[in-house]
């Protein structure tokens, strides 16, 4: 009796745990209405490309918590830079890039998190060593941040944004494709292809994007 009742707390301390935190990717997203679900889609894509890469139940839960986490560095971005239509200016961009060590920053304090801040931090980084924050080249990029690296592109290629039409699925996947040694670990890209061709990963309907007029007025 005993360790059933443990198991019922630890399960719902865990729930608890999942709700708080879905609810501060809720406020994240809810800074842009243009990407409106970005943070639990970007979640689910890169749980799938997790699976087929074979990870293990308490890794694709770690990638999980990150993915959803990536851009709570975003609350510390201006709207002006996040809502702004059109291309940023250098000075905005750069502000742009901060973004990810914002985000480990903020998550830094909260102990149970301390397995989740590369993913936050490093999601941007690159496979060829371009990236940001701070220039990460191949396996020096952890596992989990090239997951959500991949899995945060894939969702902003297929979305409408202000300065952008959701684009083509076929477009996105040859152009992804074209980035794998580049841009992405190719056995990351290889485990995404395999998601997409098994249905576990496919772009939100055109529908599901359009943002509410209250929330574009």
């Amino acid at each position: 009796a005993l360790v059933r009742r443990l198991k019922q707390a630890l399960r719902q301390n865990q729930e608890l745990f999942l709700e708080t935190i879905k609810t501060l990717a809720a406020a994240i997203d809810a800074k842009d209405p243009y990407t409106r679900g970005h943070s639990e889609r970007v979640s689910s894509y890169s749980m799938a490309i997790s699976r087929h890469l074979g990870l293990k139940q308490e890794e694709v839960f770690r990638i999980h918590i990150a993915a959803i986490l990536h851009d709570v560095g975003k609350l510390g971005i201006k709207d002006g830079i996040l809502n702004k239509p059109g291309g940023l200016s250098d000075e905005e961009y750069d502000e742009m890039r901060r973004h990810p060590s914002i985000g480990a920053q903020i998550m830094s304090p909260i102990r149970m998190l301390k397995d989740n801040i590369p993913g936050i931090r490093y999601h941007h980084e690159t496979w060829a060593g371009n990236g940001y924050p701070d220039r990460l080249k191949g396996d020096q990029i952890p596992m989990v941040a090239r997951i959500i690296g991949v899995a945060d592109t894939f969702d902003a290629m297929t979305t409408t944004r202000p300065y952008q039409q959701a684009m083509t699925l076929d477009y996105v996947l040859a152009k992804m494709h074209s980035m794998s040694g580049s841009r992405f670990d190719p056995l990351v890209i290889d485990a995404f292809q395999a998601a997409v061709e098994a249905g576990d990963i496919s772009p939100p309907s055109r529908e599901s994007q359009l943002p509410a007029p209250s929330e574009v007025s």
